[in-house]
């Protein structure tokens, strides 16, 4: 069992949170749906608001490491070999491709 989980912040209607969903069941990786609802009366949560900085879904977490695009997402799970995702959680944010690079972020300088 892994001990870093995924997170994936999203509704299951979401058809980008099911592309994520797909990819990281393809690649058999242990994540969890955290649900956000975007269509709140008061909007998206503030706590999603620092996750994706437009208030949509979904939003990515992994080993510290952030993402706030579907096709980001999938290209990071697509590159992790599926035997160690936790590892490589650490050494692919360095590979993800230029259109990734600029929706991905590190926790620790989200705004808080």
């Amino acid at each position: 069992m892994q001990e870093d989980k995924p997170l994936l912040f999203g509704e299951p209607y979401s058809v980008y949170v099911r592309a994520v969903r797909l990819a990281l069941e393809e690649k058999s990786v242990e994540y969890e749906l955290v649900p956000v609802d975007i269509f709140n009366p008061g909007g998206p949560p503030p706590e999603h608001k620092a996750r994706h900085p437009f208030g949509k879904i979904p939003a990515f977490e992994h080993a510290g490491f952030c993402l706030c695009e579907a096709g980001a997402f999938t290209r990071y799970v697509d590159e992790a070999p599926s035997s160690n995702f936790e590892a490589a959680g650490k050494r692919l944010p360095r590979q993800v491709s230029g259109a990734s690079r600029s929706s991905r972020y590190d926790a620790e300088s989200r705004p808080q």
